[in-house]
């Protein structure tokens, strides 16, 4: 990563002025008269027929359910990556991870396995909706992965941007509410549990393949110990904003804390951006190209 991007990593979780971006966000939900709807629809089980969770095996919480969630991921980098679309970044990324979830399954230590490989599969089904919703027209997209979708769509940012923006919507916006739906369904993730995933989390760096593939200047001065304190950090957040949904004493509460979580994790969103965007002058022509040279090898 070049040192522009590096910065953003310590940056997106306290970018200044954040929690002012938050309130602003919140009172333009508000008078759109959409945070009611963009939280009750979050906090809702939205289970459709082509979700990965739906496999008897995710069901169970057996092993083999992580099989099906790689091969899911897999499917979906392979069109990217031939495309040399700016959303491959994230998608190799979350691809590596869970081959090393899988790989590691055995080993970490998890006190209840079957919940941990549950929340694999809902949580990868989280991120699928939404690309698949940004991308066909179809469904609800939250604005995190709306800013996401858009700024790969658009050639924006760095790539580096492109994993920040990733992670960010996927931890920050998308984990409390798979936590939520998880323990609704009466198989709960417990908060020792989730701190064991940061330990297979801490052995997954993509920052060469990244650059070999997509984009030299990925892994120029890159610290993979910054990104994991980061990673971290948000995933705490995320844990006790499932706490907070969980324990919402009306569904009005419940509604409220699911928009401030979208709106959190959009004012992120949008400070990563500013923090990785290519300076004006310059765009994404030598990564792109360096891409298309990589497609044949």
């Amino acid at each position: 990563m070049n040192t522009r991007n590096t910065g953003a990593q310590t940056n997106a979780m306290s970018a200044p002025g954040l929690k002012v971006k938050v309130t602003a966000m919140m009172k333009r939900l508000a008078l759109l008269g959409l945070a009611a709807s963009l939280s009750l629809s979050a906090v809702a089980p939205s289970v459709a027929s082509a979700d990965v969770a739906d496999k008897h095996a995710c069901q169970l919480g057996r092993p083999h359910c992580v099989h099906f969630v790689i091969k899911e991921m897999s499917r979906r980098f392979r069109r990217l990556a031939k495309d040399c679309g700016h959303d491959a970044i994230f998608s190799l990324l979350y691809l590596r991870t869970t081959e090393k979830f899988q790989e590691t399954l055995g080993t970490i230590g998890y006190g209840d396995p079957a919940s941990v490989v549950r929340e694999d599969a809902v949580f990868a089904d989280y991120y699928f909706r939404a690309y698949d919703a940004y991308h066909d027209g179809e469904g609800d997209v939250p604005p995190a992965w709306q800013i996401a979708f858009a700024a790969a769509d658009q050639h924006t940012v760095f790539a580096a941007g492109n994993a920040l923006l990733g992670i960010n919507a996927h931890i920050q916006r998308d984990l409390p509410f798979a936590l939520f739906d998880l323990d609704q369904q009466g198989h709960p993730v417990s908060y020792q549990d989730h701190n064991l995933v940061n330990n297979f989390l801490a052995q997954v760096d993509v920052s060469a393949e990244v650059a070999a593939r997509f984009d030299p200047s990925f892994d120029d001065n890159s610290d993979p110990a910054a990104l994991q304190q980061l990673i971290v950090g948000w995933r705490e957040l995320a844990f006790a904003n499932y706490l907070r949904l969980r324990n919402a004493p009306t569904a009005e509460a419940r509604a409220i804390v699911a928009a401030e979580i979208e709106a959190y994790a959009a004012a992120a969103a949008a400070g990563i951006v500013q923090q990785t965007a290519y300076p004006p002058g310059t765009d994404s022509s030598s990564r792109d190209a360096h891409c298309a040279a990589c497609k044949g090898k």
